[in-house]
């Protein structure tokens, strides 16, 4: 058996949906062999014998070579393969308190972007029971009181209230966090108790968390971050010692080597515990098969795992239940410290909307372009941007966003949800059946792919993106990407040409971009390997197999109305056409994937395309949906009549959409 895999799985666990794929190391590189997705209750392993039994009914000569010496059982490679796994973290809900709204709604920004179900108060608005409430709720996981670095006026004198509060409700619930961001670590000492709130007993058998929510939709799903058994602080290094020596007598009164940490039993240790410890979920645990919790256990008789041969991240040991961050201002953008904290209070260990982040600063710096990814799921949503900079484009700058409310279908949809849905419907609805819908949809995402349900899919993944876009109000004042990537499920039920419009109605900025899909949902897989450069190794090989080109956006902004805006010209290797441009309107034209063609733009006005003209030459590449020139203006104004506005949006789908036209 070679020590290398020349083959391993990528696994993303969604709330809805359960993806696949097999990636094999063929003609020198990785590459992805095959791919599917099912119903996220679906057996795993019955998928992936599948899977790999359709890819050696295709081509039985390529999976002798990605099996090497191993026999051709497909049961036996599935088991064996080593396994690249990223989950959909269940959402959680943090409570918010500070001495000041103004401080509430900065800590609140931070939460949300975080990913967090937010609930609020403020030393001024509500009384001490109602902040109680928060507290005590079973719904609460976590808590953040937060100040200004240097707190001053009514907040410094709310603050020492606030704290006892929180530490009245942590004694009361040992199973909450407790995070004090900026001015409110000054009050850590009221929280030192804490530590004696729970028994040696108690931390030994890790009790369940009250108040975790775990998601139903996953397979089998492990004990999140918040159910770890709760420590509050490392041990001390005489008692590190003791339990050393007390770990060697045990093991010379049973006969065995009492070799140290360092000694030649060490990893057989290690592994023996490791194979007692639950499953995390990260990939870390791939190089052993029965990590996974929906892997079936590997028989005596069949070969052992093979290791992955670049590192992949681990799970942390244990959970700290009380937490120092900075204050609602810090980082390179106001929040983006506190947000990271955060986010790593909140997220399992390979939670796929961080690896997806993670692996778009990665292939910004492989492809060296401006990437903007949206990600849309039931559990929430990510939009995230990555930026090459500096001499030689050695570095990256990235920032996201992961918010709940991202959902496309919100537990609790409020007005403005139902507002936004219907806003981006072609189907007549009223906000009660809109209500409706979305409940369904949240219960059988599956459910109703085709038809209107299909059309009411779209409006509410476009809902979605539109506040995720409002979520990251600094995109406002960047230009527009080079590539555009949409990602998750919601994604993949409709047709790549409505996804391509869907991505040219809400990234209203001028510019020029290629339009891509990850219909493979491997983005969140990739961004489980912990080490940048292998990851950028991996990306390298695959970003064509991952990216699906769905086509080139032209977005120029300043037409004026008129009957024609100008012309276009567009040259490839195998033809050349034109076009007449009209105002308005969203106007395609046919260019295959992976051809590349140059387009002459012609306006009769100035226009802003990156820079202000009436001529420009932008290079422009295929895609399943084409070239899109879109001369809507910017910002896209619609009739705010119902009518007028199912019309004006059916106009521009037609053709998009197939059902249209038939």
């Amino acid at each position: 058996m070679t020590s290398q895999p020349r083959a391993f799985l990528a696994l993303d666990f969604g709330s809805a949906t359960t993806s696949i794929a097999v990636l094999g190391h063929v003609g020198g590189r990785w590459r992805l062999i095959a791919h599917a997705a099912a119903p996220s209750y679906f057996d795993v392993d019955a998928m992936l014998v599948g899977l790999v039994t359709k890819v050696g009914a295709t081509d039985p000569e390529m999976l002798a070579e990605l099996s090497s010496d191993q026999a051709l059982d497909v049961p036996t490679l599935v088991a064996t393969w080593p396994r690249l796994v990223a989950r959909t973290t269940p959402q959680r809900r943090i409570a918010v308190i500070a001495g000041s709204r103004r401080q509430r709604r900065r800590l609140e920004t931070a939460a949300l972007r975080a990913g967090w179900l937010v609930v609020g108060g403020s030393a001024d608005e509500d009384d001490a029971v109602a902040l109680t409430r928060l507290l005590l709720s079973t719904e609460t996981s976590a808590v953040l009181l937060g100040a200004d670095r240097s707190p001053g006026g009514d907040e410094k004198r709310h603050l020492p209230d606030l704290a006892a509060i929180v530490a009245a409700a942590a004694r009361s619930r040992p199973e909450l966090t407790v995070v004090l961001a900026g001015g409110a670590a000054a009050y850590e000492a009221d929280f030192a108790a804490l530590a004696e709130t729970r028994s040696g007993a108690q931390v030994e058998t890790g009790e369940p968390v009250a108040g975790s929510e775990t998601d139903s939709d996953l397979p089998e799903p492990e004990p999140s971050a918040d159910e770890a058994p709760p420590q509050t602080k490392k041990l001390s290094k005489k008692a590190a010692a003791e339990r050393e020596a007390l770990a060697r007598e045990s093991a010379a009164a049973e006969g065995a080597p009492a070799d140290g940490p360092d000694g030649p039993d060490a990893s057989a240790t290690e592994e023996a515990v490791a194979g007692d410890k639950p499953d995390s979920g990260a990939a870390g645990s791939v190089a052993a098969t029965n990590t996974d919790p929906t892997a079936s256990a590997v028989a005596p008789s069949q070969p052992a795992p093979i290791p992955f041969a670049f590192q992949v991240a681990a799970e942390p040991a244990a959970t700290t239940h009380l937490l120092l961050a900075p204050d609602a201002e810090a980082g390179q953008l106001p929040g983006d410290a506190l947000q990271q904290v955060l986010e790593g209070l909140r997220t399992l260990p390979n939670d796929s909307r961080l690896g997806v982040a993670r692996s778009i600063a990665s292939l910004a710096y492989v492809l060296d372009r401006s990437i903007e990814v949206a990600e849309i799921g039931l559990q929430g949503g990510l939009i995230a941007r990555s930026d090459p900079f500096g001499q030689g484009h050695f570095s990256v700058a990235s920032s996201h966003a992961c918010l709940a409310a991202g959902s496309f279908a919100p537990a609790t949809p409020s007005e403005e949800v139902i507002d936004g849905v219907l806003a981006w419907s072609t189907v007549i609805l009223d906000r009660h059946r809109a209500m409706d819908r979305l409940n369904d949809l949240r219960l059988v995402p599956w459910g109703e792919a085709d038809g209107d349900g299909a059309v009411f899919r779209l409006a509410a993944a476009k809902a979605a993106f539109g506040r995720l876009i409002d979520a990251m109000p600094e995109l406002e004042a960047r230009a527009m990407p080079e590539l555009l990537v949409a990602a998750g499920g919601i994604f993949s039920s409709v047709p790549p040409s409505v996804v391509a419009l869907a991505l040219a109605d809400l990234v209203r900025r001028p510019g020029v971009s290629q339009m891509t899909i990850d219909q493979a949902r491997l983005l969140g897989p990739l961004g489980a390997i912990e080490d940048e450069d292998e990851r950028r190794t991996v990306l390298a090989n695959l970003a064509d197999d991952i990216l699906v080109p769905l086509g080139a956006l032209i977005l120029p902004s300043g037409i004026k109305q008129g009957r024609t805006a100008g012309y276009l010209r567009l040259k490839s290797a195998a033809s050349v056409s034109e076009i007449e441009l009209h105002p308005g309107a969203v106007q395609v034209v046919d260019l295959p994937p992976g051809i590349g063609a140059r387009a002459d733009l012609q306006f009769r006005d100035a226009v802003r395309l990156g820079k202000r003209a009436n001529h420009f030459t932008v290079d422009v590449g295929g895609g399943l949906s084409g070239l899109l020139v879109d001369l809507r203006d910017i910002p896209m104004r619609i009739s705010d009549r119902p009518d007028s506005r199912r019309a004006a949006l059916e106009t521009w789908q037609r053709g998009m959409w197939p059902e249209f036209d038939e």
